[in-house]
């Protein structure tokens, strides 16, 4: 909340800063808190507050900028000495300078930095594997890919999200022949990067996603993302579901559903043969593949969870 010019900046004013920092980046609740440990602190009531104090509470906001931007907040150092007013000013009082960060310049830093929390600077990240599934041989119907994402505590798991972190999916088929199979390779290929957050489920490619995330989880699967064939081909899918097993273990369950019941017969029909069509098997390596993107860096860095096959194609 911003302070009026004029008024002197109380250790109460000043904690109400350092809180809402601390929401940020410190341990916080529910989808605040990316689990870091803050330079900045707490004022008794009693003291004045110091330069040293705003200084230390600079420092917490720029890492929080940093990770989510890649650059400084737009507030500088203050010097021992000088007067620390309500907005910028550079003016004399006695010998004093009134400085020229005020305390509504670190108010607006902060607004700026829990409006962002959940953004990520690539700079500030890292993108790692975490599991996949490969099958060689020819098949038809449903196949699924299904694996657990094991965080260490449900604390781990906000602060993954919160700080920005993704579950990606993605598929290939290669070596193939065939119409059909060509039409599964076009399918994973088209639907590029799924990519799973703390609210949404979001393509870099074609395909539908949906408004689920990690916050959205419950202990029942719901489906997350589906990209469907084209043409005679429209039947065949590819499906994700997600359901939250724990407060601290996630499970997906990725699913190539190949429902074409076969192509319509060359008529006229040759003789001896019937009018049924031909369901042919999908062929060629194919493979699921599944990443983490991950806050890593001198700014805010958080620990990944474990990832296990459950099911393999």
């Amino acid at each position: 909340m911003a302070v009026s010019v004029g008024n002197e900046i109380t250790a109460a004013q000043f904690n109400g800063l350092q809180s809402r920092v601390a929401t940020v980046m410190g341990t916080g609740s529910g989808t605040d808190g990316y689990g870091q440990a803050l330079t900045s602190g707490q004022v008794a009531v009693t003291d004045l507050v110091q330069a040293s104090d705003f200084n230390n509470l600079r420092t917490d906001i720029n890492k929080a900028n940093n990770h989510q931007s890649g650059s400084n907040a737009s507030i500088g150092n203050i010097a021992v000495g000088q007067i620390i007013g309500a907005d910028a000013s550079g003016t004399s009082v006695g010998s004093l300078t009134v400085t020229d960060e005020g305390f509504n310049d670190y108010d607006t830093a902060i607004t700026n930095i829990e409006d962002n929390k959940f953004l990520i600077d690539a700079g500030n990240s890292s993108v790692e594997a975490g599991t996949s599934s490969t099958r060689t041989t020819n098949w038809n119907g449903t196949i699924t890919h299904v694996f657990t994402v094991t965080f260490g505590s449900a604390n781990e798991r906000r602060f993954f999200f919160n700080s920005g972190g993704e579950i990606r999916f993605s598929a290939n088929l290669s070596g193939q022949t065939g119409s059909k199979s060509n039409d599964w390779a076009t399918l994973l290929s088209n639907m590029g990067t799924i990519k799973f957050n703390y609210t949404e489920t979001t393509s870099t490619g074609t395909g539908t996603g949906s408004a689920i995330g990690d916050s959205d989880l419950t202990g029942t699967y719901q489906t997350i993302f589906t990209k469907t064939g084209s043409g005679v081909y429209a039947e065949n899918d590819y499906n994700i579901q997600a359901r939250a097993d724990s407060t601290s273990i996630l499970r997906f369950q990725i699913e190539f559903r190949d429902d074409d019941t076969g192509d319509p017969p060359i008529l006229p029909l040759p003789k001896g043969a019937t009018a049924g069509g031909v369901d042919e098997d999908v062929n060629g390596t194919l493979v699921s593949t599944v990443q983490q993107l991950r806050a890593t860096g001198s700014n805010v860095s958080v620990t990944g969870p474990s990832y296990t096959n459950t099911s393999n194609l």
